[in-house]
């Protein structure tokens, strides 16, 4: 299994982007413990929140469970910004997987995800509380849950 973290930053001019970092579960180590230790960063920051967000599965029999990690706990390193926030979708009913995921894509879905907790749940908002520009940024999105999502 592939663990991946969206670590989710603003730009200086507001726009949220993000930085992803990724790493196999060793043995016996638990998906959460392998996000946590794919984040890197200088000893006196770490992320303020590790939320779940998403799976999917590769062509090669992977599965990649996918995490938001706020605020990116290094912020002199480069971060790809968010320019869209359209769900991937398959477009075939009866194959919901999309052909393709981006990286942006996930990041998209990490940040709406998110957008909806920051409303509904106080460990998100008091873990937001941390960062405010990111708080806002999440705040302008549509925080409704994915099955609700309409394109």
């Amino acid at each position: 299994m592939l663990v991946e973290v969206y670590l989710l930053r603003c730009d200086p001019g507001g726009q949220l982007a993000y930085r992803r970092t990724a790493g196999y579960l060793g043995p016996g180590e638990t998906p959460d413990a392998a996000a946590g230790r794919t984040v890197p960063g200088p000893a006196d920051r770490s992320v303020a929140l590790l939320h779940s967000t998403s799976w999917r599965h590769r062509g090669d029999g992977t599965i990649v469970l996918a995490y938001a990690g706020l605020p990116d706990p290094d912020q002199d390193r480069a971060a790809e910004p968010i320019r869209t926030f359209d769900p991937a979708a398959s477009g075939d009913p009866r194959r919901p997987s999309p052909q393709r995921v981006s990286h942006e894509q996930v990041a998209a879905h990490a940040a709406r995800h998110l957008a909806f907790l920051a409303r509904t749940d106080p460990v998100v908002r008091l873990a937001l509380g941390e960062s405010p520009q990111l708080a806002r940024a999440l705040a302008d999105l549509d925080g409704a849950p994915a099955g609700q999502l309409a394109n």
